[in-house]
């Protein structure tokens, strides 16, 4: 596979008046084109400052971010973010609406906009449901609105943001499987932030470890799909990474430990 993402020791820093706080600072590593990446870490220590960076939403300070060979400058179509909240569509739109509102933004000469909305809609198990406004929905039925219209502008980098934490354990399970189902369809990369170890560890390849504002660690996922939360492997890889993330939490590691940590973490 070949690299989509490129960051490159970027830093962001937010000023008000005279005080500076450091969001993220001297951040790098590589995407591959069709991987699934999550990035973990407690509260505050920079996850969706590092997504509104690589989406274009924040200017860095310093460094590079660059998407397919080009530099991250502003946003665009090729990289759509799903964010937190359960109200992102268009509330006077109905679903097929909203989606196709958003392909028409991005390309309005490429046609058959009813099939492909209808297209997305099954996509992520919503046919049927495209003449329905957002408040007639469960929370867990409009992430997967939300989702279908991220697809349907065809972006390079899929940008989630904890878009299942205020959804219940049940259907965050079966929505999972809906996104790991898409994600095989479609090959889309994705970067996902999360504070669920389990969520992370079921969705993605890659887990970046983020602690403080710094990635304090890259641990490749070795678990085969599909993922059973109740197999030996499974319990073993995420009481280490739950040791790991322990670890950050009560400070930097140096590079020696670094090295020790995510050896226990390999199979």
């Amino acid at each position: 596979m070949n690299n989509l993402l490129t960051v490159s020791n970027i830093t962001k820093v937010y000023e008000s008046g005279k005080r500076k706080v450091v969001g993220i600072q001297d951040i790098s590593f590589c995407v591959e084109e069709g991987e699934f990446v999550s990035v973990i870490g407690p509260s505050g220590c920079g996850k969706s400052t590092l997504l509104r960076c690589i989406a274009g939403f924040e200017k860095i300070n310093s460094g590079d971010i660059c998407l397919d060979g080009h530099k991250v400058r502003r946003p665009e179509p090729s990289r759509f973010m799903v964010f937190q909240g359960l109200d992102q569509l268009f509330p006077w739109l109905t679903l097929k609406e909203n989606i196709i509102f958003a392909m028409k933004a991005v390309d309005k000469s490429q046609g058959s906009f009813e099939k492909k909305a209808d297209y997305y809609l099954e996509l992520v198990g919503l046919e049927g449901f495209g003449n329905f406004y957002g408040y007639q929905l469960s929370g867990g039925m409009k992430q997967r609105a939300a989702i279908a219209r991220a697809l349907s502008v065809r972006p390079k980098l899929l940008l989630m943001d904890e878009p299942f934490g205020s959804l219940d354990a049940f259907t965050r399970r079966a929505i999972h499987q809906m996104l790991l189902n898409v994600w095989q369809k479609t090959g889309v990369t994705i970067i996902f932030v999360t504070h669920d170890m389990e969520e992370a560890i079921d969705l993605s390849d890659k887990i970046l470890v983020f602690a403080k504002g710094r990635l304090k660690g890259l641990i490749e996922n070795p678990l085969p799909r599909p993922r059973e939360r109740d197999a030996t492997a499974y319990r073993s890889f995420l009481l280490k990474l739950s040791s790991f993330l322990e670890e950050e939490t009560t400070g930097f590691l140096d590079s020696e430990a670094l090295s020790a940590v995510e050896a226990k973490l390999a199979f």
